[in-house]
């Protein structure tokens, strides 16, 4: 279950903290006073969970389930409850969670209770105490330890989400210590970040850590220390291109920061967390890609238990940090600034793409924190650091800039989101918000050119209305000066007039999104102006509009929108259910639409004389057209108009309709089905009326008249003859559609007289300043609304009603059904059966929960009741009429099953019936349903802030208008009352039995599920399963029936797949988990048992629907608990554990080749679920079975028993002594050991077994032109079926970081190499021996992949066994033959054998540390070479290829002295071989160099970081030492030498500043390099390899430690781009595309990569300084914030210089790095070098020279290059601002434009940069150009075609 944000969740975020106090909701319900009484019952229920749960009895467990609904629904409701209750009801679900181990279905129920409906609502009220321990123990057994049990996917998964959830949730009540505990028990995983272990720290510091301890008064853990930080960041850059370990410190330390009062300490951190929140954004900069196209993969459990659930993003938790970073005179609002400058382009439309979503999230979550912030200073006072006004301020310009930016985006969440935070902010700050969407408003409407811009323009407008009307009241009252006035544009009060009248025209039939843009903002000015009308009629005077004129002209739009409404189809379909007139139509109707509120509080906030204006306008027009397509929207216009005043409304408006009605129908034919009879003759098909049109208006009217009559209460009891009359004469005509329409009449009739509504709900409050006030849910409860009660005169209208449309009709019933009453024929009982039975539905439907439920047959003995207060209306008809109405039913579907089974239409009305008559609430709920989604979307459009600086700086919540609360309460009031019967729950009653009328409907509906047409067999299942939801004792009524249709041969396929959808829902699901125990029910049993009963299914459908069964139940399955097995008695009608194991495994043996696989497969896969290791009874050594199955020829069956032998062969060698004495639950596992492995050595010791399983193995492994492989041979998810969803028992390989996929195979199958692995520990040399010859053979095949593939999997797994014999097997057979397979393996085959290898060094424990016996000796075997030194190029990149895969599960971590020595000497070996001759050699190198060099770097590290190293580890890190330095001395000066010689014999010569040319670049012939071989091409060779090492270390995560000697290669890279030799310069533009993207540079290293940036722009090859400003854009960028004044200044200055660089190209690309260095720079730089541009323009228009310059010349003291540098200078300014308009921008323009005579570049470069100019601003041209004067504005003119453009 996905747990929602807390700030979605408005409805129901705070609660009261005053007893005394009750909640709104529950203060204003109609049934109020009873409510009072929810804190008892609620104690009581707590109570009888404490009776019901005894800790030392697991099976109370289950029984404590039946409370969890119970309780949830009073916690829903927001009763006022007893937080020691609340303790209580915690403390028991953590108890039975964390004693439920073996049962994650129980963990689960309590786990949602726990997170969603408690700890997450009342978490920061209770006081408890919770130790950590048991939670962590709790999580990583489950999901990162094997498990004893098979637990479906599904349940796996929601499992996972609801313990992180809960522990994310009782992190605050941790004991004070937790915190170090926690970080002492993680950080040793953190020393090696290559292994997945800390990738599984990190996200268990990010869950467990908490950042909400106060001991003694709100101060901090000794943990959150300056000195803590500084190493958590510095362990946050060492991962790089990670996004799941950037999320998991960002999360971390925003909570940190949000609760740490340490906050001098976050100062100067400050540049490096923003430089990460900066990166996590993921851009496009210059010629970077968006994102890193490197990420390192997550292991699937890590990802799964820490990445999901609560929707965590990087831009959410970033904008929580840097919010709650603001302070007084800190440097954290700077620092926003300048990160809103680098971002604020990419909100603009034309920069979307992929980052638009993570922008949007940051947009949205800034102004979320903010105001959560705000709000929190009032709370908590001198807690954190205050936010004055002046910061206040500069926040929200801040974030206006790019909510202005992305408000009108081709993205709709973002263009939402701007629109949204806008509003917001207008409450925090109006002088700064309003005047900007005002503005923008008033450009939309004047535009020709953007009319996209309109409908956003109106929506923002719309959202800000209310904060106008607050601000423009308060200036008023206030006397402010100032404040929200504009010369340029009218005020924002003045706009809302304005608006009001312009936006009429917006209503058009054919723009719909500027329609329900236009309803919002008429919505939200009705919320917040009061009474509409003249003052000298009580109007408001809060807008001076004439309400007269605009309601005429409203209406008249109005009219006109709905006579051209264009709906999908025609409302009222025959065979439609009941209901389809509120189905939605048209787009007014649809979610999102205001079109009802609008007419809603219009017609409830008018003046008399105005309502009484609009009441006639409309009766008109309802009367005088006939709108088949605008039922719904007219019906509402009615409704509205009957609401606000029914005495004046239902006489001009229904009294006319009904009359109009019954003198249409007057002439019609009769069939006399409204009554008793007697019925009329009539023919079928030929009594509809004689005009299609009279029955189109008939039915028109018929149906506004249903909607109308919803609210017309007591003022329609004096029509009551005429309602009668017209629902009688719909009845009786001879139309389906007329009888439907009449049916709803009725419904509506019904409910308007007998149910609870308010009628009251638009009424007006008004505060002091005439503006109508809003509420809050924690208001004063005074201002509660009005409810409808029904008096005595409508009590008795509804039972008369039900006399004659729900008695009568079931005596009708039952006249027919019983023969005593027959139709003149076939076609005649039908239309009587079907306006009977719809007339029934109309009663149920209309009177809803007001007619009694059904007798429990318990109420005797309940006292209060222990559920909530809840009411619908008042009491009609009696229990007895609903038990009649239950009889008839059934009596009615036994006579349609007997006598017209074939009649569909019948059926589903008849099923549709059977719901409203034993699904008791179902009406309401569904109302509650539809309600809340409607909320959640109307709530944001009208909600003002908890802290709204307007006129409630210090609220106590958020408020909404006074109709939307009133709306609420009534869709809760349904929920309570759909609630309050639900279910009965009473003291001293164990157990329940469902009243005999409810079960005899259930089987009716069960017949019916199992139909043969689809259509009755969906609903009717639909319906049960909402019956057995409330009554789950009727689930073991419906097992046998379904089970008993499966079994049946004779049954039919229709039969079979009703079954099935009943068997797949919920209610049955839940309780096999519930009874999932041994020994085993009657009704459980039979799930289990009739696997092969099945198999006679042999359609294509009814084998899919079965086997679909079997799968939903097996990713749902709760797993078998262990404590079950300790039943082992059997009852009669029962089945023990090891019953159920016998039968499936003899069925298995005897008819397992007569079936078809699918039902073999599920036979076999319920084995495995029933299968709990470890099994010590020998006749259940099921492993034997899956054993058997790896020879069996069925394909499918073998990836499911490798599974199942995964689960059951335990971990480890199972050796113990004789001697050894074991008692209890040890000597069953050492039984079980013994079971297992005697299973295994009689299986092994068959003949040929070992051959047969090697060789299906070998066949699973697919092949496919186009991809490497598919393991397992299936190739369908069809076949695949169970085998694709089998869980994963064992973790995910490999553990360490994987970026090359010949390092993991292609076809290698991990699982396949443990399961030899276990297999050799279990059976030792039986099991060896009886592999050999068989992996010997398969290895011979050198051609055959798939044998190779098995090969490598079956060494891997005994390699990495550690077992006795196969450590003496090596010496003598395993090292020869793994030799034999390296030597002889092909290209395709040989990443199988790379993985073989890697897998057998892998290290074992938690951080893979230990190291596996063999591992020495295989490195020491690939020591050797494979062949000798002639060896061709295969070998040896195999060789390189092989080392690489071994060493890279070496881990830096290890101690071990020969490893450390191995790895020094083998860098030593490759430094030699940089040059070699083949390109796939010098690339193994380069990756094999980047593995070593990098482990070595890294133990180095530990070294020096490590206490109490001894003196031998000490010496061995002196030499690593001496090693790594020599490498990288090695390494950087070759590469300088290399390029150097590169570019010499490219005919290109160096700056003396740029290389250091060296004599020689290494031994030439050491890697058999001929002699004649030039120094050019062996410095190209061996550049290429240290290309291949560079990249390779990016790739590979291992650039952090290599840094040094990556930032030593930046300039060799940057001179290599542009060669003679193609191939090297593509590879070095490769590399430079993984350093613009993925350059992991921090604070400490980017020094030395901006002095390699400032050599290479000095080179004398323009090519290099090209290819360095390239590098220099993403550079700068991604670390703007950790460049020092020094390093940003030299790069400035260097640009500026290149600005005149005698190369082109060279020019242009400064003067675009240098617009881009504009944006987020310091602000002195930037104003200094605008400056200098402006002058030196002015200088070169004033100067001689600029005047007398002829086109061309060069001379008179300035070049080309030196003019061309001015303007791109000009240029470059101009550019850096592409939307705004700043002071200094007409100046810089208008100098540019001047420069237009020049000739080319310069003219080229000015033309450039003024059509960029023009389209940039081409929208806000209308009042951007007010900034420029006369005279700029001319030369402007002269300089474009497009004259009218800038006048």
């Amino acid at each position: 279950m996905a747990i929602e944000h807390a700030e979605d969740d408005v409805r129901m975020e705070e609660v009261l903290t005053e007893e005394s106090e009750q909640y709104l909701y529950n203060a204003w319900l109609p049934v109020a006073q009873e409510s009072r009484t929810e804190k008892h019952r609620f104690h009581e229920v707590v109570s009888l969970l404490q009776l019901t749960w005894k800790p030392h009895d697991l099976d109370t467990r289950f029984a404590t389930l039946k409370w969890i609904p119970v309780i949830s629904m009073f916690l829903k409701v927001k009763s006022q409850l007893d937080l020691q209750d609340l303790e209580a009801v915690v403390k028991i679900g953590l108890d039975v969670i964390l004693r439920s181990s073996d049962n994650f279905f129980v963990q689960v129920r309590w786990g949602q209770l726990l997170v969603s409906k408690i700890l997450k609502k009342f978490g920061k009220k209770l006081e408890l105490t919770i130790e950590w321990q048991p939670l962590y123990k709790l999580v990583h057994d489950a999901h990162f330890k094997r498990r004893k049990s098979y637990e479906g996917l599904a349940l796996t998964q929601i499992h996972l989400e609801n313990m992180t959830s809960l522990v994310r949730l009782c992190r605050r009540f941790f004991p004070p210590t937790a915190a170090i505990e926690i970080w002492r028990e993680f950080r040793p995983a953190f020393e090696d970040l290559s292994h997945n272990s800390s990738l599984e720290a990190v996200g268990f510091v990010s869950l467990f850590l908490p950042s909400t301890l106060h001991i003694d008064g709100n101060v901090d853990t000794p943990l959150l220390t300056r000195d803590w930080l500084i190493e958590v960041l510095h362990l946050w850059a060492a991962v790089p291109n990670c996004n799941f370990w950037n999320l998991q410190w960002a999360s971390l330390l925003s909570r940190v920061i949000k609760h740490s009062s340490l906050w001098e300490v976050w100062e100067p951190l400050l540049p490096t967390l923003f430089t990460f929140y900066l990166r996590s954004f993921e851009v496009p900069v210059g010629g970077a890609s968006a994102s890193s196209p490197i990420q390192r993969e997550i292991p699937r459990e890590v990802l799964l238990a820490f990445n999901s659930g609560w929707s965590l993003s990087a831009s959410k938790v970033n904008a929580k940090s840097i919010v709650y970073l603001l302070k007084e005179g800190g440097s954290a609002q700077h620092e926003l600034e300048v990160l809103v400058d680098l971002l604020e382009q990419y909100f603009h439309p034309s920069n979307g793409g992929p980052w638009t979503s993570g922008l949007e999230q940051f947009l949205r979550n800034l102004v979320h924190y903010f105001l959560k912030r705000v709000a929190g200073l009032h709370k908590h006072k001198g807690r954190a650091p205050q936010i004055s006004k002046m910061q206040r301020v500069a926040f929200v310009k801040a974030v206006l800039r790019l909510s202005e930016r992305g408000k009108y985006s081709k993205n709709q969440s973002l263009a939402s989101t701007a629109a949204s935070c806008a509003s917001t902010l207008a409450f925090v700050e109006p002088d700064l918000v309003l005047p900007l969407v005002v503005s923008q408003f008033h450009t939309a409407m004047d535009t020709i050119t953007a009319t996209h811009q309109l409908q956003t323009a109106v929506t923002s407008l719309a959202l800000v209305a209310r904060a106008i009307i607050l601000a423009s009241s308060t200036q008023g009252s206030t006397q402010q000066d100032g404040i929200l006035e504009s010369d340029t544009v009218p005020s924002p009060k003045e706009t809302l007039v304005v608006a009001m009248f312009d936006t009429l025209l917006g209503m058009d039939a054919n723009d719909p999104p500027k329609t329900l843009a236009t309803l919002q903002l008429y919505c939200s000015v009705f919320s917040s102006v009061g009474v509409l009308g003249d003052q000298s009629d009580g109007g408001s005077d809060v807008l001076p509009i004439d309400w007269s004129d605009w309601l005429n002209e409203f209406l008249s739009r109005l009219f006109t929108l709905l006579v051209h409404l264009e709906p999908s189809s025609q409302s009222g379909d025959a065979g439609s259910d009941s209901g389809s007139h509120l189905v939605a139509k048209t787009f007014l109707m649809q979610a999102g639409s205001f079109y009802h509120h609008v007419i809603e509080i219009l017609f409830g906030r008018l003046t008399r004389p105005l309502y009484l204006q609009a009441l006639r306008k409309v009766a008109r027009f309802v009367h005088g057209q006939v709108l088949p397509g605008a039922v719904a929207e007219v019906g509402f216009l009615c409704t509205a108009a009957v609401y606000a005043s029914p005495a004046d409304a239902v006489p001009q408006l229904l009294g006319p309709l009904m009359d109009s009605i019954l003198s249409a129908l007057a002439d019609a034919p009769v069939t006399g089905l409204s009554g008793d009879g007697p019925w009329a003759e009539f023919k079928v098909g030929k009594v509809a009326p004689k005009l299609p049109s009279l029955e189109l208006s008939v039915t028109y009217q018929l149906n506004v008249l249903a909607i109308a009559v919803m609210y017309g209460g007591p003022a329609l009891l004096q029509y009551e003859k005429l309602l009668i009359q017209v629902i009688g004469a719909a009845f009786d005509a001879p139309s389906s559609k007329v009888n439907e329409a009449g049916s709803r009449v009725l419904s509506g009739l019904l409910g308007s007289l007998v149910l609870y509504y308010p009628t009251d709900q638009h009424r007006v409050h008004t505060d002091m300043d005439g503006a109508e006030a809003w509420i809050t849910m924690k208001g004063p409860v005074d201002d509660g609304p009005k409810w409808h009660y029904p008096n005595n005169d409508e009590i008795a209208f509804a039972n008369h009603l039900l006399s004659l449309h729900l008695q009568s009709p079931l005596a009708s019933l039952r006249s027919i059904c019983n023969e005593n009453r027959q139709a003149n024929s076939s076609g005649q009982l039908k239309e009587c059966l079907r306006v009977l039975l719809l007339r029934v539905d109309a009663s149920l439907r209309g009177v809803r929960s007001c007619l009694p439920d059904f007798q429990t047959g318990f109420e005797e003995h309940s006292g209060q009741p222990l559920v909530v207060a809840g009411a619908a209306g008042a009491t009609v008809g009696s229990v007895m009429l609903r038990e009649e109405t239950a009889t008839t039913l059934h009596t009615t579907f036994e006579f349609l099953v007997k006598e017209r089974a074939d009649d569909s239409v019948l059926l589903v009305l008849l099923i549709q019936v059977l719901d409203l008559a034993a699904n008791y609430g179902g009406i309401e709920y569904g109302h509650w349903v539809q309600e809340r989604t409607l909320w959640q979307y109307e709530s944001k459009c009208f909600t003002e802030p908890k802290v709204n600086f307007i006129t409630n700086p210090q609220g106590r919540g958020k408020r909404w208008p006074r109709w939307l609360v009133v709306e609420m309460v009534h869709a809760r009031n349904a929920l309570r009352a759909s609630q309050n019967g639900y279910r009965h729950y009473q003291r001293g009653v164990d157990k329940f039995v469902a009243p005999s009328h409810v079960a005899l409907l259930s089987k009716d509906l069960l017949t019916l599920s199992l139909h043969h047409y689809d259509a009755v067999r969906s609903l009717a299942a639909g319906t049960l399963g909402k019956l057995l939801k409330r009554f789950q004792m009727l689930v073991k009524d419906c097992m046998p029936i379904l089970t008993g249709r499966l079994q049946d041969a004779g049954d039919t396929e229709d039969s079979a797949l009703g079954a099935c959808r009943v068997l797949m829902s919920r209610p049955i699901l839940r309780h096999l988990m519930q009874v999932f125990i041994f020994p085993l029910g009657y009704s459980s049993t039979l799930f289990f048992l009739p696997l092969y009963e099945f198999s006679h299914h042999d359609s294509v459908k009814a084998q899919t629907a079965i086997n679909e069964l079997f799968i939903v139940f097996n990713v749902r399955s709760g797993g078998l608990p262990v404590s079950s097995l300790s039943h082992t008695e059997e009852q009669p009608e029962t089945m023990t554990y090891t019953g159920l194991i016998n039968h499936i495994k003899n069925r298995l043996a005897d008819g397992a080749l007569n079936i078809h696989w699918r039902y073999n497969l599920m036979a076999q896969g319920m084995l495995l679920l029933l299968v709990v290791p470890p099994v010590a009874d020998k006749d259940l050594a099921t492993s034997n079975q899956f054993l058997s199955n790896l020879t069996s020829e069925l394909p499918p069956l073998r990836p499911l028993s490798v599974a199942a032998l995964l689960l059951l062969l335990q971990p480890g060698p199972h050796k113990m002594s004789s001697n050894v004495s074991t008692h209890g639950s040890a000597q069953n596992n050492l039984s079980a050991a013994l079971c297992v492995q005697q299973s295994v050595v009689s299986m092994f010791q068959r003949g040929n077994f070992g051959e047969k399983v090697v060789g299906n193995l070998a066949v699973d492994h697919v092949y496919t032109e186009s991809q490497g492989r598919g393991v397992g041979g299936l190739r369908s998810m069809q076949e695949l079926g169970l085998t694709a969803l089998l869980p994963s028992f064992l973790r995910d390989w490999p553990r360490t970081q994987t970026w090359d996929a010949t390092m993991s195979g292609e076809a290698f199958s991990p699982n396949h190499a443990k399961l030899f692995k276990r297999l050799v520990q279990e059976g030792g040399v039986t099991v060896l021996d009886a592999l050999r010859a068989p992996v010997e053979k398969a290895i011979s095949a050198v051609e055959e992949r798939g044998n190779q593939s098995v090969s490598a999997e079956v060494l891997a797994g005994l390699l990495h066994s550690d077992v006795t014999c196969v450590v003496d097997a090596w010496g003598t057979w395993i090292r020869p033959l793994l030799r034999k397979a390296l030597l002889q393996s092909t290209v395709e085959s040989a990443p199988e054998w790379a993985a073989c290898l890697r897998f057998a060094v892998t290290g074992k424990g938690p951080g893979g540390c230990s190291a596996p016996l063999l591992r020495y000796q295989i490195l020491e075997s690939l020591s050797e070479p494979l062949a000798p030194a002639s060896a061709s190029t295969s070998l040896v990149t195999k060789r390189l290829m092989f080392l690489q895969a071994a060493l890279v599960e070496v881990l830096p971590a290890s101690r071990l002295k020969s490893e450390n020595l191995y790895q020094a000497s083998l860098l030593s070996e490759l430094l030699t071989c940089m040059n070699h001759p083949a390109s796939q050699v010098r690339e193994g190198v380069g990756n094999l160099m980047c593995v070593v060099g990098g482990n070595l770097s890294i133990a180095l590290r530990l070294a020096a970081t490590s206490h109490g190293t001894d003196a031998a580890v000490a010496e061995n890190m002196v030499s690593v030492d001496e090693s790594i330095k020599r490498w990288s001395m090695e390494m950087v000066e070759g590469a300088a030498a290399a390029a150097s010689k590169i570019q010499i014999r490219n005919g290109q010569t160096l700056g003396g500043t740029a290389l250091a040319v060296s004599s020689s670049i290494g031994p030439l012939n050491s890697s058999g390099v001929e002699a004649e071989v030039t120094e050019g091409d062996a410095a190209a060779k061996w550049m290429e390899t240290a290309l291949f090492f560079v990249s390779a270390s990016i790739k590979s995560g291992r650039a952090v430690p290599l840094n040094s000697v990556i930032v030593g290669l930046l300039h060799p890279i940057f001179s290599l781009q542009e060669t003679a030799d193609k191939e090297l310069s593509a590879l070095a533009k490769g590399v430079l595309r993984l350093l613009n993207s993925a350059a992991p540079f921090d604070s400490e290293q980017v020094g030395g990569a901006v002095t390699a940036v400032l050599a290479a722009t000095s080179d004398l090859n323009w090519h290099t300084r090209f290819a360095a400003l390239t590098f220099l854009q993403s550079l700068v960028y991604r670390h703007t914030f950790i460049l020092a004044g020094t390093a940003m200044a030299a790069l400035w200055r260097r640009v500026q210089e290149l600005l005149s660089d005698p190369q082109l190209e060279v020019r242009d690309l400064a003067a675009t790095t240098l617009s881009g260095m504009l944006k987020g720079t310091d602000g002195e730089l930037a104003k200094a070098f605008r400056e200098q541009s402006l002058a030196a323009s002015l200088s070169f228009q004033g100067s001689t020279i600029g005047k007398n310059r002829k086109k061309g010349a060069v001379g008179n003291g300035l070049s080309t290059a030196s003019v061309h540098g001015i303007v791109l200078g000009l240029a470059a300014c101009v550019l850096s601002m592409p939307y705004d308009m700043p002071s200094w921008l007409p100046e810089m323009v208008t100098q540019l434009a001047k420069f237009s005579k020049e000739p080319a570049p310069m003219r080229t470069t000015v033309t450039k940069t003024i059509a960029e100019f023009r389209r940039t601003h081409f929208d806000t041209w209308s009042f951007q150009k007010a900034a420029f004067t006369e005279e700029q504005l001319e030369v402007l003119t002269d300089l474009t075609n497009s004259a009218s453009y800038f006048v």
